[in-house]
């Protein structure tokens, strides 16, 4: 998180969503229509599906006494909500915030194999360099997050962008530790028992190289533990294996794919689905070049990057069950704006194409551009919470089966 960042939103009202399909052989489609979840200005948005029918999404929004079209990174906070009816109905909105801090935010959102679900977020505290990241757990009884433990505190750096994955009793974490005066580092710690207690913060990038940007981290069906990070400046995108072993390393780093010249920065979201991981990157906060990849041997090797869009944002992917690839992502071209959905083979091949929103005029967009969207999928249907900029970023959740 940047200090000229942040912003998010929701409630449960209905407004149809238009899907535009152009693809090379007829499709049925059962569509939902979206739903707002919150009428809030938000930012960036997170989600699970702990079980068959339950979900879980979390976001970052303005806290009320926050001015909008504010570049500043104060004043936001986390929301959210569950179903258990597969989003047909939501609800209330909980928040996760600490009053008389400068701000709360990046959550993100996962369960592991038996539906335990946690959240992660970083509370800045009163001063930018310094607060803690902090773990929830979800009390499906209850209908809210519950403390469990802070991983990690400090009063003289930011703590950054965290991202977590889980099996079994296990929690692996992953952030950017932004010090006042040095270059940052890309930490990792480990939970053995559900949250409880944690390893201490190791560098998984070794040297003193600075600028990262945007972790990512995941676990293959495999087991094994998988790191992506960007870069500020025209670095590279890597992925870092952890070693099987009780010790803490990891390999040296692969090299998915230099960062293109115009999209100058990009920050990583990386998925596990079934066999398969696949790696977003994009432009922090910028509208640019989004890119895909993706890697069925366990992040070892990973296919020749396609771009997205040339001029957009927060992208989110999945395998289905035949190993095709669906994604999302935000399109800001030709001054319009719109939510495009895409399903691909591993040849990149167009097999689909929609719009969840179809192309409006946005000729000016002063807003505050958050980090990430959240496409889950489960068997055949797609679960997308999107942000929706020419509604004053209005969070919305659309869901739909395709049979082809």
């Amino acid at each position: 998180m940047c200090k000229n960042s942040y912003k998010f939103l929701l409630k449960l009202t209905l407004s149809y969503t238009i899907l535009l399909w152009s693809a090379s052989s007829e499709i049925k489609a059962q569509t939902a229509p979206a739903q707002i979840l919150s009428d809030t200005r938000t930012f960036e948005v997170s989600a699970c599906n702990p079980s068959k029918k339950s979900m879980v999404t979390v976001w970052m929004e303005k806290r009320p006494e926050r001015k909008d079209n504010d570049e500043n990174a104060a004043d936001m906070r986390v929301a959210y909500k569950s179903s258990a009816d597969n989003g047909n109905s939501w609800t209330e909105k909980g928040i996760v915030d600490l009053p008389g801090t400068f701000a709360t935010g990046n959550p993100f959102i996962a369960n592991n194999e038996k539906g335990a679900t946690y959240l992660v977020c970083m509370h800045i505290g009163k001063d930018f360099y310094s607060g803690n990241i902090s773990l929830y757990e979800f009390d499906f009884g209850k209908k809210k997050f519950e403390l469990k433990s802070v991983p990690i505190k400090s009063d003289d750096n930011l703590l950054d962008k965290p991202s977590f994955a889980t099996s079994g009793d296990e929690i692996h974490l992953v952030y950017v530790a932004y010090p006042k005066r040095m270059k940052n580092a890309v930490k990792y710690q480990m939970s053995k028992d559900k949250g409880k207690t944690w390893t201490k913060p190791v560098d998984v990038f070794g040297g003193n190289i600075g600028g990262h940007l945007g972790p990512s981290i995941a676990i293959s069906k495999n087991k094994q533990v998988i790191i992506s990070i960007g870069a500020y400046g025209q670095k590279d995108i890597l992925i870092t294996r952890k070693v099987h072993s009780d010790s803490v390393a990891f390999e040296k780093p692969t090299i998915v794919s230099p960062i293109s010249t115009k999209q100058g920065a990009a920050m990583t979201e990386l998925t596990a689905y079934k066999n398969g991981l696949i790696l977003t990157w994009q432009n922090p906060h910028q509208r640019s070049e989004t890119y895909l990849s993706y890697s069925k041997d366990d992040g070892i090797s990973w296919a020749k990057p396609i771009m997205l869009t040339s001029f957009g944002n927060l992208a989110s992917a999945t395998f289905d069950e035949k190993g095709n690839i669906h994604c999302i992502y935000s399109d800001f071209t030709n001054q319009h704006f719109f939510v495009g959905y895409k399903m691909l083979d591993t040849r990149y091949q167009l097999l689909k194409e929609e719009n969840l929103l179809k192309p409006t005029s946005l000729t000016t967009f002063n807003e505050y551009l958050g980090a990430y969207q959240k496409l889950v999928i489960q068997d055949k249907q797609l679960f997308a919470f999107w942000i929706d900029y020419k509604d004053n970023s209005t969070l919305k959740f659309t869901k739909w089966k395709i049979r082809t």
